[in-house]
């Protein structure tokens, strides 16, 4: 089956959402979903109406979560410096927050019959945002969240009455079994078969029989649940489209890194993902890794996401046979090697004052093959283990040689292994695109100044300490290791079935 290519005109970004000017956006206080809501407000002065789903518990109610989760986030700085006074922003952007309360992994959202109303009665964009990015969630739990969540989301879409858009977020790496590949914007064959019939199936299953199959099935060709969770949706949304009849758009991100542009450069917020890995060398927890130097990552930056999903409305169209899908990454223009973003990790974070939180001053992100880093892990932390042996209420020993062991293996499909994500769709939505949403996707990276803004992003609004721009850093790069390749590097699938001594130890 040949991907669909799609060639867009001029794209009518302000005339869409002059028409299209109420949005509900699910996911509104994550990384990604805070990102497009701040594009929205910013860039697209016609919009009217924002109603943004948010959980409520304890003594909290929806708009302390307006006002303290998402409006005190730093991204809103830039925003919120364009009006005069906290009346003003109020009067011409706050007050297009409309805050309903609901869950993600409750039938039809755990909307009110009032709000439920209201909502499809009102939208004309749905975004949904929501997901649970963990790695290490059972399958129980990213079902709800990553598969089941959507699906409730489009119940709600359904009796929508003015629907020109329901945009569906998910992940290049839906398609993480294709090893090594060059990876269209369509939907493969599910490598386990009828979507459907894997679905019914897993409804069905009790906790034991489900987290059984998360071991002995989902793992052994997924990297973790996130992205089995993330590729059964798609599956069940190609299966589903036309029965639907809903304008839905599918947008892939590959790894979501810190904003290059806007609303300032550098910008991040979270400890997921590449963010985890960055945090982990600058306080000294985890200084050698799992994988191959000189294999391609792809890193996205968040602002170009958020253009891209917005850009993605304009085209959305419920008489195609098929979602339009938009990958965004870098993989297939100008890739940075794990080596090299280890280089500007080790640069960076040796050049700066010592982090306050930082436990060790052994700052390198260096790789190794599997077996290797297993060797080298043993070397290392033996002795600490046979400590802990002795003295298991030890908290901080056990977090730290768990950190070490259990940061590296999250990674470890990612950084040993490479795909190549085509982004023909995107770069033509990209170049139909007015200036102020221009992602520039077809322009080369300026890797040595993005991760120069994306390491002072994480120091400044992760780690939260005082960064000193002015600091140069000497980015001479140090030999990238040459490494023998793994046998997806020879054209093989690769799974790890590394089990570490040290899990069974602690």
């Amino acid at each position: 089956m040949s991907p669909t290519k799609h060639t867009f005109g001029p794209s009518k970004v302000a005339e869409f959402y002059g028409h299209n000017n109420v949005i509900f956006l699910t996911g509104s206080t994550g990384f990604v979903g805070k990102t497009i809501l701040e594009k929205l407000l910013r860039s697209c002065p016609q919009i009217t109406k924002v109603y943004l789903l948010l959980r409520i518990s304890g003594a909290k109610t929806l708009q302390d979560r307006v006002e303290h989760d998402i409006f005190g986030s730093r991204i809103f700085d830039t925003l919120k410096a364009q009006f005069s006074s906290t009346e003003e922003f109020h009067d011409k952007i706050a007050k297009k927050i409309v805050p309903v309360q609901g869950d993600i992994t409750i039938d039809l959202l755990g909307l009110s019959d009032k709000d439920l109303a209201m909502i499809r009665e009102d939208v004309n964009v749905i975004i949904n945002s929501a997901a649970s990015v963990s790695f290490d969630d059972p399958l129980n739990n990213a079902l709800e969240m990553n598969t089941k969540g959507p699906l409730r989301t489009f119940d709600v879409a359904q009796g929508a009455k003015n629907l020109a858009a329901c945009v569906h977020i998910s992940t290049c790496y839906v398609n993480s079994p294709m090893r090594g590949a060059h990876i269209d914007e369509m939907i493969y064959s599910h490598p386990f078969g009828d979507p459907e019939e894997i679905y019914d199936m897993l409804t069905k299953m009790s906790y034991q029989d489900i987290r059984q199959y998360e071991r002995s099935v989902v793992l052994k060709t997924y990297p973790n649940t996130y992205t089995f969770s993330k590729s059964l949706t798609e599956h069940l949304i190609q299966r589903r489209y036309k029965a639907m009849k809903l304008p839905i758009v599918i947008v892939r991100p590959s790894i979501v890194t810190a904003a290059q542009q806007e609303p300032v450069p550098g910008w991040v917020e979270g400890i997921a993902a590449a963010n985890k890995a960055v945090v982990s060398c600058a306080l000294g927890h985890v200084q050698e890794w799992i994988g191959v130097e000189t294999a391609k990552t792809d890193l996205i930056p968040v602002d170009i996401v958020a253009k891209i999903i917005l850009l993605s409305t304009t085209v959305a169209d419920c008489t195609r046979t098929e979602p339009p899908i938009f990958h965004v990454g870098t993989s297939c223009i100008n890739p940075i090697s794990w080596g090299q973003f280890g280089v500007f990790l080790e640069a960076y974070w040796n050049a700066v004052e010592r982090p306050r939180r930082r436990i060790s001053d052994d700052v390198r992100f260096e790789m190794f093959p599997t077996a290797e880093f297993k060797r080298r892990f043993d070397i290392r932390f033996g002795g600490q283990i046979r400590t802990l042996a002795r003295d298991k209420d030890n908290k901080k020993l056990k977090a730290r040689i768990s950190k070490a062991m259990a940061v590296p293996k999250t990674f470890e499909t990612f950084s040993s292994n490479e795909w190549f994500f085509d982004i023909s769709n995107s770069v033509s939505l990209d170049d139909a695109a007015p200036v102020e949403f221009k992602s520039g996707l077809r322009r080369d990276m300026d890797w040595h100044q993005y991760m120069q803004d994306y390491n002072t992003g994480v120091h400044q609004f992760i780690i939260r300490e005082k960064v000193d721009r002015s600091l140069v850093i000497d980015y001479s790069q140090r030999p990238i290791r040459p490494t023998v390749p793994t046998p997806a590097f020879q054209g093989e699938s690769v799974v790890s079935t590394h089990k570490p001594e040290v899990a069974a130890r602690l």
